[in-house]
């Protein structure tokens, strides 16, 4: 084996250089907050026994994990991943899932004065918006997306059609807008549905709306 094979065990493979349309960024953005919102839910219900609706948004996705997705798929898009690569791919996600986590917390609360959650008095807990374990859970959950999710996407984005691709993602995006400024108005009028996504243990029985 000559030294050029051996050191693709140890480092990333790059495919031909590709640049990301605003069309694939939706895709991948929805895909992966519709996954997320899922996961959550499940997470939820395994913790407090509750099926509670997660997320401010009356659809059924997480944007929060569309945007994470969106971070690796940029990061990952023209790499091919190896099990050499698993620390560093796990550290990459670990940090950069993390602290965008930790950043919206902080953003939520100090810009919008809204706290959408909360892990104070929780096991090493960093600024009472991300915790040491819940870095871990999101280097594991982004390891799994550049092995798994991430070829899937790329097969996705890649199959459809460039003009289907475009006015899906316009037809999505009014989707979330939509979404977005009626449940804004239906969260000011109705301040407890933050409570109960910050505090999920106090829902007593399914809250879907």
């Amino acid at each position: 084996m000559d030294k050029s094979s051996k050191s693709d065990e140890f480092h990333l493979i790059r495919y031909k250089k590709h640049n990301i349309t605003f069309a694939e960024m939706v895709i991948v953005f929805t895909f992966a907050s519709v996954i997320g919102y899922f996961v959550e839910t499940g997470y939820v219900y395994l913790v407090v026994g509750n099926i509670v609706k997660r997320g401010m948004l009356l659809g059924p996705y997480c944007p929060i994990y569309g945007f994470g997705a969106l971070c690796l798929y940029y990061c990952f898009y023209d790499v091919k991943a190896t099990k050499a690569n698993i620390p560093l791919i796990f550290i990459v996600a670990s940090l950069m899932l993390g602290s965008f986590e930790l950043l919206c917390g902080l953003g939520f609360k100090y810009i919008l004065n809204i706290e959408m959650w909360n892990y104070s008095g929780k096991f090493l807990n960093i600024l009472n918006y991300t915790t040491v374990p819940i870095l871990i859970g999101w280097g594991i959950l982004g390891t799994m997306y550049v092995f798994w999710l991430h070829p899937i996407l790329l097969k996705l984005v890649r199959w459809f059609p460039r003009h289907v691709m475009n006015k899906l993602a316009v037809i999505l995006v009014g989707i979330f807008i939509i979404d977005f400024l009626i449940s804004t108005r239906r969260i000011i009028s109705k301040p407890e549905i933050l409570d109960n996504l910050v505090n999920p243990q106090n829902v007593v029985s399914l809250n879907i709306f």
